[in-house]
């Protein structure tokens, strides 16, 4: 559909063109500013806006994209469906930190803290290391041990301290971290820790 909308796009660009009879150099700097404008829009969604509405269709029109298939699923699909998406992401994505962050992510989702450990020595790039060991110690009521400067990303020690807060059943502390950390997140990222944070107040609703 993406494909579709934009070849109508450089068609019309083309008519527009014959029509005014522009120059060859004025129709290489339009033809220039559709990707342009593609891209800055993508990096925006993806990166910076606030509108969870448009990231939500940013997300949805992009199900080919494992990682972004995989955000979908965070929110839309079952716990068996999100999991088999991280597979996928570990299979196609070379790059290892991705695979061990994937990792680390399957395995708190199973509650294997074992494996979660394992995961995260592997990370080896920060901030997302740091945050994987934080996230940890959290876990285990390290409280010393879940803070950290490599957590460059702002919304990331809020989230830390959330998981400590839930952890522990410490509803008032959860609600204050979940509302620091989701103000300071944008874009995907945001909406993948408001769902997230969404399920876990659930939880502990009902324990």
């Amino acid at each position: 559909m993406r494909l579709l909308r934009l070849t109508m796009v450089y068609i019309a660009i083309f008519l527009l063109i014959i029509f005014l009879k522009l120059s060859l150099p004025m129709s290489i700097a339009i033809c220039m500013v559709v990707p342009t404008i593609s891209t800055l829009h993508y990096w925006y969604v993806a990166y910076r806006t606030n509108n969870m509405r448009t990231v939500e269709r940013f997300i949805k029109a992009r199900q080919k994209e494992p990682i972004f298939k995989a955000a979908y699923l965070m929110v839309h699909g079952t716990e068996e469906e999100l999991l088999e998406a991280f597979d996928v992401i570990i299979k196609k994505y070379k790059r290892p930190f991705i695979q061990y962050n994937y990792r680390f992510m399957k395995a708190i989702i199973q509650e294997d803290l074992e494996q979660a450990k394992q995961a995260a020595l592997q990370i080896q790039k920060e901030p997302f290391a740091s945050y994987a060991h934080c996230y940890i110690a959290a876990l285990e009521g390290r409280t010393e041990a879940m803070y950290s400067e490599q957590l460059t990303q702002p919304w990331m020690q809020p989230a830390v301290e959330a998981v400590y807060a839930y952890t522990y059943k410490d509803d008032q502390r959860f609600e204050q971290c979940v509302q620091q950390s989701v103000e300071q997140a944008r874009g995907v990222q945001k909406y993948t820790l408001i769902h997230n944070f969404a399920k876990m107040k659930q939880k502990l609703a009902n324990t």
